[in-house]
């Protein structure tokens, strides 16, 4: 079965900052070193691989669709079978995490 979702602009622009909002307090794998809400853009540190990161939340817009694409295909188990995806209240610090680190390594490789 294939099933297509069109989500507005604006909604993944609402749901990119609300996720980044969460930081640093979410981070669980990766460490939220510094944080510019007023400027989306925040720095994350990799202890395993001592390096450090920034992500911005126009990266997380960027991702967002094929990350939430890659839930509903089961690839990754952060919200269970039955959820809203759409509704923050159900993203925890795995979820949070774990977008993060699609931006950054392309995938979820921790957590």
């Amino acid at each position: 079965m294939k099933i297509e979702i069109d989500i507005p602009d604006k909604r993944i622009e609402e749901m990119a900052k609300g996720i980044m909002e969460n930081f640093p307090e979410n981070a669980v794998c990766l460490r939220c070193t510094s944080w510019k809400y007023d400027k989306g853009i925040f720095k994350f540190y990799d202890d395993e691989e001592d390096k450090e990161y920034t992500v911005t939340t126009k990266d997380i817009e960027k991702i967002l669709p094929q990350f939430i694409s890659k839930c509903f295909q089961g690839k990754y188990k952060f919200f269970g079978d039955n959820f809203n995806i759409f509704d923050l209240g159900n993203w925890d610090c795995w979820p949070i995490d774990g977008i993060v680190q699609e931006v950054i390594f392309g995938d979820v490789i921790y957590g």
